[in-house]
């Protein structure tokens, strides 16, 4: 099947007030809209990209409360450290029909590591792929891979022809079919994407009939749609929608773990970030726990790492003490006993209480000299900007994919993705990523952690927890933590 480009008449917009429960269309509104749902460009790392490929694709195994569980796999071993063999399950189609062999799974781990951005640094050990019969993988490794399983989780397959076609052309304008329980029916993207059950599915065909992701792009209007069951699923609210939504007999709403958590980093390839002094000073200068109670009263709590505690490597540190005298000794050490001007970029849907943390954050520096603009910009431009380096300080969440420390601390921090760099914290993270025994890597990671603490590439205030608000027809939904659910087997009564 070839990679199809969408034209601007593909479809016609789903009327909100369309009742789920006539035709048990499941119709959700993610925080932010889906713009790609090729798996293996460079938006594949993108939040919703992801989502909207856990409904399309099957990956070869997922994890389920930190244990691998098979997919695409029913099987797997490693006879050693640089070799995985998979043993692959039989009897499932493609979305077009076409039976899923070996030669699909290798075909796109190549797709992937070829378009060299979004998931694919996690293949950077990749050696070769073998496939010596139809149902049988073979995954080399140039070095072992700690996460191996983890990132194999991230890795969603397509047919192998539909891979060659794509050729060198990746996102927006690519579909691709998938094996999972929904099909592409039409995508607008940015606007609404509409899929439809896969009655065929080799799993538990889902009970509902479709799937509709759509974009609304203020809170207030999704909890609005929320409220006038116009939509039956959301999620990422302020602890003042929580508050008030609890109250409402019609909406359920769920609190579950999260590997999500707020940065604020600090571009080091931009004076005066390049200092660490200035780092600690503006983490200093910030009263975090204060913050984190105030803004984010149920749903975060203050962080002890850069990465959440759900997330397999976590291990506690105590927060910067607040101090405004501790943070001017050191600006005035760093040069810069005046302070200085600088600018904060964020998107706001980034998460529902982010630009209140910029904006205390920025309060905060204000107090020791530091003049801070606030920055906020639209989703797809903060992102270009992140991706470029093109910031002073930034402000976002951030969510493990994998849960595993590996995805967050060795994917950002050993390729200068934040501007950061540290020979000591970067030789941490590769013998983490490079050791097999998980308790080894366990320790690791603290070290790793240490380092990361007090090189302050950013201040990281809070994790989050997953909230989720739906309506009471809906049940059996996936809280997951990184809020990138799976709805095969959500139904809508």
């Amino acid at each position: 099947m070839k990679p199809v480009v969408f034209a601007a008449a593909l479809m016609a917009a789903i009327p909100l007030c369309q009742s789920s429960l006539e035709a048990k269309v499941l119709r959700v509104a993610p925080p932010s809209p889906v713009i790609d749902l090729d798996p293996h460009g460079p938006n594949g790392t993108l939040r919703d990209t992801l989502l909207a490929n856990r409904q399309i694709y099957d990956p070869l195994v997922e994890f389920n409360n930190g244990a691998p569980v098979g997919r695409l796999a029913t099987a797997w071993q490693q006879p050693d450290p640089l070799t995985w063999i998979f043993t692959l399950r039989k009897g499932v189609k493609f979305h077009d029909g076409q039976a899923f062999t070996s030669a699909d799974a290798a075909a796109s781990i190549e797709r992937l590591v070829k378009q060299k951005g979004g998931f694919a640094p996690l293949w950077a050990a990749l050696d070769k792929v073998e496939t010596p019969d139809a149902h049988t993988l073979i995954v080399r490794l140039k070095e072992p891979v700690g996460p191996f399983l983890r990132n194999v989780s991230l890795l969603h397959i397509v047919p192998a022809s539909s891979a060659k076609e794509a050729g060198d052309k990746y996102g927006a304008a690519i579909r691709l079919p998938g094996t999972g329980a929904f099909k592409i029916k039409t995508f607008r993207p940015g606007q609404i994407l509409e899929l439809e059950a896969n009655t065929s599915y080799w799993d538990k065909p889902p009970t509902l009939t479709g799937l509709v992701i759509q974009n609304i792009p203020e809170l207030t209007g999704r909890v609005t749609a929320l409220l006038n069951n116009e939509i039956d699923l959301m999620w990422f609210l302020p602890d003042d929608q929580v508050t008030a939504l609890k109250k409402n007999p019609e909406i359920t709403v769920s609190v579950a773990p999260s590997a999500l958590y707020y940065y604020s980093w600090f571009n080091p390839q931009r004076k005066p970030f390049d200092d660490v002094r200035v780092r600690q000073a503006l983490w200093h200068a910030v009263d975090v726990k204060r913050v984190v109670t105030d803004v984010l009263p149920e749903t975060g709590e203050v962080a002890g790492a850069p990465i959440s505690s759900a997330v397999f490597g976590f291990s506690h540190r105590p927060q910067y003490e607040y101090s405004v005298e501790k943070a001017k000794k050191l600006l005035t050490e760093a040069g810069l006993p005046n302070g200085f001007t600088t600018e904060l970029q964020y998107s706001p849907s980034q998460g529902p209480e982010l630009e209140q943390l910029a904006l205390a954050f920025i309060s905060y520096w204000s107090k020791i000299g530091v003049k801070v603009t606030p920055a906020p910009l639209e989703n797809p431009v903060w992102t270009k900007n992140l991706r470029d380096l093109n910031w002073d300080m930034t402000m976002a969440s951030n969510p493990s994919f994998t849960e595993d420390a590996d995805y967050t601390l060795g994917r950002l921090y050993t390729t200068k993705r934040s501007g950061y760099e540290s020979p000591e914290a970067t030789k941490h993270l590769i013998a983490a990523q490079r050791e097999t025994d998980q308790e080894k890597r366990k320790q690791i990671y603290s070290a790793a952690i240490d380092v990361l603490w007090n090189d302050a590439p950013g201040i990281f205030p809070a994790e989050l927890k997953a909230v989720y608000a739906y309506r009471k027809n809906i049940s059996n939904v996936d809280f997951s933590a990184t809020y990138t659910p799976r709805f095969r087997g959500t139904e809508a009564r």
